[in-house]
């Protein structure tokens, strides 16, 4: 009989202990429980202590919400100048929609790989080799834009997706090292040629300047010369003014003062001719041959001096 007490005992004890470990579900942060009822969906748990009707409720499925990273394994794709290349990616993303995560996609994770996977071929396929490995930004951006709307429908938001390391095959990076190595050549010939060129033009430049300044020089040159001369011509011709008018003055004044004199002797026309008479004399005596008549040789006192004159040139021929 204390057997059978125990026992009962014990089947109450484990009955409690399973009736409170079904009912009593605990909800850890980030995360959410959902709660099913008879294989029907009806509500999510949050974080928190909870308590349910046992076998008319049960938890299915834990879901995280935190942010989940994911590195995806790397996959061949071929660029639009055929080249093979070998790129892995990186995705962060975190639950959206826990009812479509959990119901309406059987694996929302692997869809969204698949989604990622399929659209980065696709840009890869319109980039050259040159593009991709120098895109990389440009490709992360345009395969977010391409996904992002995909992913909604999964329950999923993809928060960043990352390029990966690019691989490509030894022959590629030969053959891509090889015209890297020949477009440094042609660089480097480029920027020699234009070099000289640049030095041909400067020194070409500098002979023209050479010369411009010359001509300019000797331009000035003749025009201060010029300007030279033309002083010196004024100054002449200044001075010989100014000699003539010291000539003129001089004679003015001594014409002046000759007729003051004369005026001043009281000398009578008769005296005067009789001067004028004699100074004739004087003239006709010289060896000159040429004599200058005064305007009043018609006067009837000059004619005996006129006769003198012609008889003494008579005799001398």
């Amino acid at each position: 009989m204390f057997v059978a007490r125990i026992v009962i005992f014990v089947l109450i004890f484990a009955l409690l202990i399973w009736l409170l470990t079904s009912t009593a579900v605990i909800v850890h942060q980030g995360e959410v429980k959902v709660v099913e009822s008879f294989g029907k969906f009806v509500r999510t748990l949050e974080p928190g202590l909870h308590f349910l009707i046992p076998i008319v409720y049960t938890v299915r499925q834990r879901v995280s919400l935190k942010q989940v990273p994911l590195e995806i394994p790397p996959q061949s794709a071929i660029t639009r100048d055929n080249v093979i290349v070998q790129i892995d990616e990186a995705i962060k993303y975190h639950v959206t929609d826990v009812r479509a995560f959990v119901y309406d996609n059987e694996d929302a994770v692997t869809a969204m790989i698949q989604d990622a996977q399929s659209n980065l071929r696709g840009i890869i396929g319109k980039m050259d080799l040159n593009e991709v490995l120098n895109g990389t930004e440009e490709i992360n951006v345009a395969l977010f834009e391409s996904i992002k709307d995909i992913t909604a429908g999964y329950g999923l938001a993809i928060d960043r997706i990352n390029i990966g390391e690019i691989l490509v095959s030894d022959e590629i990076i030969n053959s891509m090292n090889k015209l890297i190595t020949a477009s440094r050549d042609k660089e480097s010939m480029i920027t020699l040629s234009e070099g000289r060129k640049h030095s041909l033009i400067l020194d070409s430049e500098a002979k023209s300047s050479e010369m411009q300044i010359d001509a300019e020089a000797r331009s000035k040159q003749t025009k201060i010369d010029a300007e030279a001369r033309a002083d010196r011509t004024r100054i002449d011709a200044a001075a010989e003014a100014e000699k003539i008018r010291v000539i003129t003055e001089a004679e003015q004044l001594r014409i002046k003062a000759l007729n003051q004199a004369i005026k001043e002797s009281e000398l009578t026309p008769e005296v005067l001719q009789y001067l004028g008479l004699e100074a004739f004399k004087e003239v006709a005596n010289s060896e000159t041959n040429t004599v200058i008549i005064p305007s009043n040789m018609t006067d009837l006192a000059n004619v005996p001096v006129m006769k003198q004159l012609w008889e003494k040139t008579s005799s001398e021929k």
